[in-house]
């Protein structure tokens, strides 16, 4: 869903992948500013990140949009904490 009509060497648009999650919740602290999200910087926040994919991460998304807004606290929290 987020496939790009671009290439980057021998990377198609449609191969971008997640780069490892260590670190995530001092990426702000470490910039000295609010961060964004994705390899664009379009998501404003890891909730829209996460509301964000398809493709391949279409059933995560679709699993984080049926949890409880205690539930989302809880996976951000824990996110944050990495």
């Amino acid at each position: 869903d987020l496939a790009e009509d671009s290439q980057i060497g021998s990377a198609q648009g449609s191969e971008w992948r997640t780069p490892p999650l260590w670190g995530l919740g001092l990426a702000a602290e470490v910039a000295g500013q609010p961060v964004h999200f994705m390899h664009d910087g379009r998501a404003r926040s890891l909730e829209e990140a996460i509301l964000w994919h398809g493709g391949e991460a279409e059933a995560s998304r679709e699993s984080f949009k049926s949890f409880s807004a205690q539930q989302r606290a809880q996976l951000l929290q824990f996110l944050e904490s990495l």
